[in-house]
């Protein structure tokens, strides 16, 4: 059905990027180096949305058509100088510059209901007959950085960078437009060193460090340092006069702005090793903390300040630790038969060091309520709410159990978390986390001959999940259609033992109507992402045709998936401050084939 009613929806985009740039060698080892570039691009969108009467609701909405167009530019000018030379066993690079950018858009559009047909041919606004609208609005925005880098190295062995950036940004407040951004990095090739000559089995070894401060001004408007207003008919048009014919522009508060926000700062401290041994065996190895000062998130407001949008602020100070390890070898058999693997593990530990104020920001669903909190002292995007233990057997189970609200036979248990003898908000609390204990990778490859075999697994190992589709598919309160087949096993006088609740018509606290552990399922998972076979043509039939090389090849992308999580798709994202939610989220792990030809001439 959704197939059909988007047919003839519009999403087209028409891009042009382009550069020029000149370039001046002088005084033998300087160079000068000027570049300007962008890009231009249009979008245009056309939706319409028939009466959907099939859907279960019971939908008699009218049709809808909105259309719209959009424009964006950006320009990019980058002037460098740089000088580069080599003395004795010393090699130096060093750069400067500066870097100017510039974003600028525009969009307008429209929508309109009530068509008398639904005939592409006639989906045009003016044919709308109810609802009409319109609209147009504009963005601006401007970063100016002034960069610095100096590479050293010593005989190939010794090797050191600095980088110093300073950027500032229009989307901040005037005080906070401006931050400063140095990293350092060092590294020793250890198997250059003399004491390393008899070592013949070490092939290559390198230990390295690094530390760098990144500045991050993601999901800032260009508007976010202003409170603005706005107006409408429905929300800020008054009859003064008292006529019904009278009414006159008003303003409303449609956006609270936050001058005092400024650069989010990724702290990034890094120590690495790198081997190759006995000219096959590949090992690295990475121990790193990231710290993340001054979270950029838009901050939740009480409703007591109005319905106006909350400004992006610095909302706190996260950190993780973690360790990333690869392995990996390659041999051969005969020299018909290769083959190599590589494997990886990655563990992390993160931690919310510091919320200002309450010490905690809740992430909101609408239809959920708050799902998860970011809390100091906790892990990053932690499930919060209250915990089931179970279900009410029984009234003589109720009536021993702390007091709790629409409590009955059949319906949640929830945990008294303070000991208090009764249910109440003070009880919920950290249930689970999205955080792995580790996620891994392993890449296999084998050829024979002129065939080729490659597959690539990664897995996910720890990590729980909410599946809050589940509110939708057990609960007839939530939504009157489109029940699990785990209902048949719900609780009942005669079934007291099911972890499914009582199947009835209403929500309540004690089951569907607040947020609690009933969704969270294990989110761990391995996939065989891609599998490839693949032979190359004999140089005897290229010449046939003429070709240098040809390579056929058939693949299964996502051929299989282990995994106890009843959702549609296990691998889940998010954003720094929520993730690992399914809201029904269309799944990224189809299955697929494909078949194909690399041919050059």
């Amino acid at each position: 059905a959704v197939q059909k009613r988007k047919a003839n929806d519009k999403n087209d985009y028409w891009d042009v990027v382009g550069n020029v740039y000149g370039e001046i060698d002088f005084l033998r080892h300087f160079t000068a180096r000027t570049s300007f570039g962008g890009s231009i691009d249009h979008q245009y969108f056309l939706a319409f949305r028939p009466t959907p009467y099939n859907d279960a609701e019971g939908n008699t909405a009218a049709n809808r058509l909105t259309e719209s167009s959009v424009y964006n530019t950006n320009t990019i000018w980058t002037n460098t100088i740089s000088y580069s030379n080599q003395f004795g066993k010393h090699n130096l690079k060093v750069l400067a510059g500066s870097e100017a950018i510039r974003n600028y858009g525009r969009s307008v559009g429209g929508a309109a209901t009530t068509f008398f047909s639904e005939d592409p041919n006639y989906l045009y606004l003016s044919n709308g007959t109810d609802a009409i609208t319109n609209f147009s609005n504009g963005y601006t925005n401007t970063l100016f950085s002034l960069l610095s880098r100096a590479d050293y190295s010593y005989n190939d062995k010794y090797l050191l960078a600095v980088t110093v950036r300073r950027d500032g940004s229009s989307v901040f407040g005037a005080d906070k437009r401006y931050g400063v951004f140095p990293s350092v990095s060092a590294g020793w090739r250890v198997s250059e060193e003399n004491f390393m000559k008899q070592a013949d089995w070490v092939t290559d070894l390198k230990v390295r460090a690094s530390y760098g401060v990144l500045g991050s001004q993601n999901n800032v408007s260009p508007s976010n340092a202003f409170t603005l207003f706005g107006a409408s008919r429905t929300a800020s048009y008054y009859d003064i006069g008292g006529s019904t014919n009278s009414s006159l522009q008003g303003f409303y508060q449609i956006t609270n702005g936050n001058p005092g926000t400024g650069w989010e700062e990724n702290i990034v401290t890094n120590y690495g090793l790198d081997a190759t041994l006995f000219n096959a065996l590949d090992f690295s190895i990475d121990i790193y903390k990231k710290s993340i000062n001054g979270l950029l998130f838009a901050l939740p407001l009480p409703a007591t300040t109005g319905g106006a949008e909350a400004p992006v602020v610095n909302i706190g100070d996260i950190q993780n630790k973690g360790v990333d390890i690869a392995l990996g070898y390659r041999g051969a058999i005969s020299n018909d038969l290769q083959f190599s693997a590589k494997a990886n593990i990655t563990a992390y530990k993160n931690l919310v060091k510091n919320i200002p104020g309450t010490g905690y920001f809740d992430i909101v669903s609408s239809r959920y309520g708050s799902l998860v909190r970011n809390q100091t002292g906790q892990e990053v995007s932690s499930f919060f709410g209250y915990e089931v233990i179970g279900l009410f057997k029984d009234d003589a189970d109720v009536a021993a159990s702390p007091t709790q609200n629409q409590a009955a036979p059949g319906r949640f248990k929830y945990r008294d978390t303070n000991g208090d003898k009764q249910i109440t908000p003070e009880d919920r609390t950290f249930f689970g986390t999205p955080n792995p204990d580790f996620t891994y990778g392993l890449n296999l490859g084998l050829t024979y001959k002129n065939f080729d075999l490659s597959a690539i697994f990664y897995g996910s190992q720890g990590n729980e999940a909410l599946n809050t589709t589940r509110w939708y598919t057990d609960f007839f309160g939530s939504f009157p259609a489109q029940k699990s087949a785990r209902l048949l096993d719900a609780w009942t006088p005669t079934n007291t033992g099911s972890g499914i609740p009582k199947v009835e018509a209403a929500s309540s606290f004690s089951t569907n109507g607040v947020p609690n552990s009933y969704y969270m399922e294990d989110g761990s998972f391995v996939r065989l992402k891609s599998l490839v076979l693949g032979y190359n043509v004999t140089p005897s039939f290229l010449r046939r045709i003429k070709a240098n090389k040809m390579r056929v090849y058939i693949q299964a992308v996502n051929l299989f998936t282990i995994t106890k999580y009843t959702g549609l798709d296990p691998e889940l994202t998010g954003d720094a401050a929520s993730f690992g939610i399914d809201f029904g989220n269309f799944p990224n792990g189809q299955r697929s084939f494909m078949a194909g030809v690399n041919l050059s001439f």
